[in-house]
């Protein structure tokens, strides 16, 4: 499950959960067309489509893909001041972490730059508002500037 092949630039991901009902599956169409319209105008170098589990072990053999995505999105995340629950969530009587349905991934010259959908400061940021954004921009929101939530 790589986030992508394009060694350099501007590259987004984004990671579907596998058993969408129709409704978020529309959703992600959607997704796809803006991620796409950002490649042609230039404002992203590289996009794709990747589907992920639902819910993934916290423990056990082996470190799957999205175990390893979630630790470099919550390093990120960290850095970043910003929150990744209530999106990306964990049961702790079965030990998993639920992946959110949708999450947007962006890396700038093979570095994290951003993750869609994040909390801070009581609001959120969704993918698509990271992609409005982008689009209006042409570069990423600033996460950084602002404080950490505990949602």
């Amino acid at each position: 499950m790589s986030s992508s092949t394009a060694p350099g630039g501007r590259r987004a991901t984004l990671f579907v959960r596998t058993d969408l009902p129709a409704l978020s599956r529309k959703r992600c169409i959607a997704i796809e067309g803006e991620l796409r319209e950002l490649a042609c105008r230039g404002v992203l170098d590289d996009v794709e489509t990747v589907e992920w589990e639902k819910r993934v072990p916290l423990q056990g053999s082996g470190d799957g893909p999205e175990r390893t995505l979630y630790n470099e999105f919550a390093e990120w995340a960290n850095e970043a001041g910003v929150c990744l629950a209530p999106f990306f969530d964990t049961r702790e009587k079965r030990q998993e972490l639920v992946m959110p349905a949708v999450c947007l991934a962006v890396y700038e010259d093979g570095d994290l730059a951003q993750v869609a959908p994040f909390a801070d400061a009581g609001r959120t940021e969704s993918v698509e508002e990271c992609l409005a954004k982008l689009a209006e921009t042409g570069s990423l929101p600033d996460a950084a500037s602002t404080t950490v939530s505990t949602v």
